[in-house]
């Protein structure tokens, strides 16, 4: 069974504060009311079917970019800038088969250490962790 968790809780608040269905009071410090419509209330209105609550342990961009760990993938590239202070690399790398990248030039983290073994205008392979808006390098190489 489906359970709309918010407007059971409204539900019971408002029975407990002798409030009518589809409406509820604002606490004493808030600026405004807050009104829970009775045609999206499962209890008032049977006909409105309640949405299930997500799973336990589901990342709301599952999908995007692989796990919650992220996805490792492989490139090669041109450094375009190395900036050490905020341990970033911008690479102007090729297409990413295993993210279904086209070719592009980005920005991934680095560790202090990869950051200091390249420069601008060189040209790299490297293995990445993506994991939806974070990069990072886990590798980096000079190309052959």
């Amino acid at each position: 069974m489906k359970v709309l968790i918010a407007p059971l809780l409204s539900i019971a608040l408002l029975a407990g504060c002798g409030e009518e269905a589809g409406t509820a009071a604002a606490p004493a410090d808030a600026t405004a009311e807050v009104a829970v419509p009775a045609a999206v209330d499962p209890a008032v209105d049977p006909a409105v079917e309640p949405i299930a609550a997500p799973a336990a342990g589901m990342d709301a961009q599952a999908g995007m970019a692989g796990d919650a760990a992220g996805t490792v993938a492989t490139a090669t590239g041109t450094v375009e800038s190395v900036d050490a202070a905020a341990n970033k690399i911008v690479i102007a790398h090729g297409p990413v088969e295993a993210l279904k990248w086209p070719s592009m030039t980005m920005g991934f983290d680095a560790t202090p250490e990869q950051v200091q073994t390249v420069q601008a205008g060189q040209k790299i392979n490297f293995e990445f962790r993506s994991a939806g808006p974070n990069n990072t390098i886990t590798t980096i190489t000079p190309a052959e």
